[in-house]
């Protein structure tokens, strides 16, 4: 008999345990789920919106390097020549050496870039509509043109072109492409 009731007590204290969650045991596992999940959707703004700025970025890098894929084909004498998109285009002197034409470009070091917030240099800037976009947003296409000149003759030109998407409300860096071309 004593084995019997034994063998009850172990029963329903097992039975006890395997009863399932306490109502204490779900607020607690429903919170931390919740916790999660607003965690979870405060992310998605901020990753749409990293998504956004880099679609702008690479936009605008598209554009500078096929600016500047235009300025290379140019035989190094050439002080203007027509883009695709019909613009004349002003490439430098031929006659002065070393110094910056166009821009406004800041130099540090070997490293150049090309200044957005000065006042853009006349017959070395455009703004455009990206045809792509059906927002219509606007860049910017500034350059700079640095001839090396030897003897008279030109030797090389480095070429800095830089590409600013207009508006918005966050900083943006532009997209620059700095070239030496020797022909």
């Amino acid at each position: 008999m004593e084995q019997k009731n034994s063998s009850k007590t172990v029963r329903a204290r097992k039975h006890r345990r395997e009863r399932g969650f306490t109502l204490l045991e779900l607020a607690i596992a429903t919170l931390v789920l919740m916790v999660g999940i607003v965690g979870v959707v405060q992310l998605v703004p901020a990753s749409i919106q990293s998504n956004l700025n880099n679609r702008v970025d690479t936009t605008a890098m598209v554009f500078a390097q096929r600016e500047m894929d235009q300025f290379i084909d140019q035989p190094l004498t050439s002080s203007t020549f027509t883009d695709a998109d019909g613009r004349t285009i002003n490439l430098g002197s031929t006659t002065v050496t070393n110094t910056v034409f166009g821009g406004p470009a800041i130099m540090q070091a070997t490293v150049a870039t090309i200044d957005f917030t000065a006042t853009p240099v006349a017959s070395y800037n455009y703004s455009f509509t990206d045809p792509n976009d059906p927002t219509g947003a606007s860049y910017q296409m500034r350059w700079a043109v640095i001839s090396n000149i030897t003897g008279g003759v030109v030797v090389s030109k480095r070429f800095i072109v830089g590409c600013l998407r207009n508006g918005g409300t966050q900083f943006r860096s532009p997209a620059i492409v700095d070239t030496l071309v020797q022909k």
